[in-house]
């Protein structure tokens, strides 16, 4: 694409616990952080859902604002729906002309989505099958010669299709959303997709990002830069939380802050039990169960942490150790350029903005 017109671009997460904003602009062929904010919004959320009646009162105010005091010039921003908002799934048809195709991923639709797709906004890829698990698998072992040309034959006559879908209600707010504080709408998607470009890019590997918000964990299977699995539970920051509040006959304010200072609350010498992190290493446990169906897990390259809660001291240990994976904290910032005099700032809230940075970024992809 030619790079005419605006060549900044601003990312906006509007979560569970407010909004994080992030304005990235393009020099020479780098992605450059030029300003950021971070509100708490108070009462945003309500059954589980962002409110809707926000989107037309209070969230236009808050976004004005902060657009208008970290001076923010851009007029491209880029939305995200939040994870536990929309779908994204994958299904295998077999080989098929687009025209038929169309129709049968249409049908298949039916399955995964509750309401008429008449109130959905629905769009579906075809995802080339690099190979199947069995082949991934040998190709790290000595069996690398041990794939029977049976299944490759019927890989070939298989096709992936990566199904992505959302209310239309919860996508028209957003555009109305961007036209009540005057700025063109770029584009909008589901936070995973955010998540996998800010953290992975086009690394070639396969991992899971476990983002860790405020009320709702995201977890999403990537291989090769293709979400293969997404799931989302009810299980997040404010549950740990608690359970340290809890534990230390404190109130929540501290020990919120005691969770970021840098106290391991996880090694073997503490007294606190945190059955919410168990929680979300039983559900990574049945995504990696039911995708690999009991193969074993060699194919995993990583697990990435991420969100506030990622900064919670000897997390990614107590993740290594109970599902033998490698587990890294996620580093948003690693693809992109930003004052140096920030560092320290910067690396202290870098986590909590992967989403808002991923979708600064696909601004500046499609420029």
């Amino acid at each position: 694409m030619f790079g005419f017109g605006k060549k900044r671009f601003i990312g906006i997460d509007i979560g569970t616990s407010g909004i994080k904003m992030v304005e990235l602009k393009i020099d020479g062929n780098k992605p450059v952080l030029t300003n950021y904010a971070w509100a708490f919004v108070e009462g945003l959320v309500r059954d589980n859902d962002l409110k809707a009646a926000y989107f037309e009162t209070v969230l236009p105010q808050y976004l004005k604002r902060m657009i208008k005091e970290s001076k923010m010039t851009n007029a491209n921003v880029c939305f995200s729906i939040p994870a536990f908002g929309g779908l994204i799934t994958l299904i295998e048809f077999p080989k098929m002309d687009k025209n038929d195709l169309d129709q049968a991923v249409r049908f298949e639709a039916h399955k995964y989505i509750p309401i008429a797709l008449e109130e959905v906004v629905l769009s579906w890829d075809i995802i080339n099958k690099q190979a199947s698990i069995k082949t991934l698998l040998a190709q790290n072992s000595a069996a690398a010669g041990a794939v029977d040309n049976k299944t490759e034959k019927n890989d070939a006559e298989r096709m992936q299709v990566l199904l992505v879908a959302a209310p239309k209600n919860k996508v028209i707010r957003y555009e109305r959303l961007a036209s009540e504080i005057g700025r063109s709408l770029k584009t909008i998607e589901i936070e995973s997709f955010s998540l996998v470009r800010s953290l992975i890019g086009n690394d070639q590997g396969n991992f899971i990002i476990i983002d860790i918000g405020a009320r709702v964990c995201n977890i999403i299977l990537v291989e090769k830069g293709i979400i293969k699995a997404n799931r989302n539970i009810d299980a997040g920051g404010k549950d740990i939380t608690k359970t340290i509040a809890k534990s230390m006959n404190i109130d929540a304010e501290r020990a919120d802050k005691l969770k970021v200072s840098g106290k391991n609350f996880l090694d073997s010498e503490s007294n606190v039990s945190f059955p919410i992190v168990d929680l979300i290493i039983g559900e990574v446990a049945r995504v990696l169960s039911s995708y690999y169906k009991g193969e074993s897990k060699t194919a995993l390259d990583g697990i990435i942490l991420s969100g506030g809660t990622a900064a919670l001291s000897g997390l990614d240990e107590y993740f290594s150790r109970a599902l033998n994976v490698k587990t890294t904290v996620g580093n948003p910032l690693s693809r992109i350029e930003y004052d140096k005099k920030l560092e320290t700032r910067v690396r202290e809230i870098g986590g909590q903005f992967s989403v808002a940075i991923g979708l600064a970024l696909s601004g500046i992809e499609d420029h």
